[in-house]
């Protein structure tokens, strides 16, 4: 007798089968919600600026953002390896982004109104910020959505840069 302790009528039990995802853009296919998340991303930021800067318009593009902000939240568990980093790359667009336009808004709660020449020269500031914000979040998030479409990773996901 053997002593490697098997016994022919034991069998493993069988591993879970993931149900195989079908081509498409649909919302239950990690290359659509990842194509939605960075659609959503580049919108949030897009609206205000090619729309103008109301305050109903910049709080659509805020919705936005937050709805970006939840589906990639909630998605990158349970996403494909490739998947997880187009949503880890989208709430760090969403997030860095947001921060960076808080902190350049802040000043405008500290400088009196009286001082106009200092206001001129802080909202070119601010218009230039949010700018370079526009343009920095729109590239990736058009990187990430050209990489969406084809399923393929994004490169570095937790880096500041594409």
């Amino acid at each position: 007798m053997s002593s490697d302790n098997v016994t022919p009528f034991r069998r493993p039990p069988p591993k879970p089968v993931r149900p195989q995802q079908s081509g498409g853009m649909g919302l239950k296919t990690h290359r659509g919600r990842a194509v939605l998340v960075h659609i959503l991303t580049l919108a949030c930021f897009a609206l205000p600026f090619l729309i103008g800067g109301g305050q109903l318009v910049q709080l659509i593009g805020l919705a936005l953002g937050i709805a970006a902000a939840v589906i990639a939240y909630t998605s990158r568990a349970e996403a494909t390896p490739w998947a997880a980093t187009h949503h880890e790359q989208a709430l760090r667009t969403l997030l860095i982004a947001f921060a960076v336009t808080t902190v350049l808004s802040l000043p405008a709660l500290v400088i009196p109104r009286s001082a106009v020449t200092v206001l001129s020269y802080y909202a070119l500031v601010v218009f230039w910020g949010n700018i370079v914000v526009l343009i920095w979040a729109g590239i990736r998030a058009l990187v990430g959505l050209a990489l969406a479409v084809m399923r393929r990773p994004v490169f570095n996901a937790k880096g500041w840069l594409v």
